[in-house]
């Protein structure tokens, strides 16, 4: 399958770049399928995710250890068998950026909440989204 790119405006891609969120993003749920589209360009490694059913819904990904992060996420059954997680090597963790309308002077920032983890394998994905944990203190 080859398809054209409406945001890196790419001739075509092959169908190992496409990948599907049975389940959708979080708030994105009707649109299950993106083109996965890499830059590297020495600063800054980014990727794009574009929707094969609405090329304007799009989003920015970035490698989390850019942002110093390193996550130990723990996914349930369920979530393996969406994305038929059995080798974790084959797993990659991937934060999405968001524009911050408020704040000028902070362009974008990092959901760190909500990190894609896709079977690059198997070219499966799904928004894992992290539960905070409260902590009290007693004086």
């Amino acid at each position: 399958m080859s398809m054209q790119s409406t945001v890196t405006q790419q001739p075509s891609i092959q169908s190992e770049k496409v990948f599907t969120f049975p389940q959708g993003i979080p708030s994105f749920e009707e649109y299950t399928t993106f083109k996965i589209f890499h830059k590297d360009d020495g600063k800054v490694s980014a990727y794009w995710l574009e929707s094969c059913e609405a090329p304007v819904v799009t989003f920015t990904l970035v490698d989390p250890t850019f942002y110093d992060l390193n996550y130990d996420l723990f996914l349930d059954d369920s979530e393996q068998e969406i994305i038929k997680a059995e080798d974790p090597h084959d797993i990659g963790v991937f934060l999405m950026l968001k524009k911050n309308e408020e704040k000028l002077d902070e362009q974008l920032s990092a959901n760190i909440g909500g990190p894609l983890v896709i079977n690059v394998q198997e070219q499966l994905g799904i928004q894992k989204v992290l539960r905070r944990r409260t902590f009290s203190t007693e004086h």
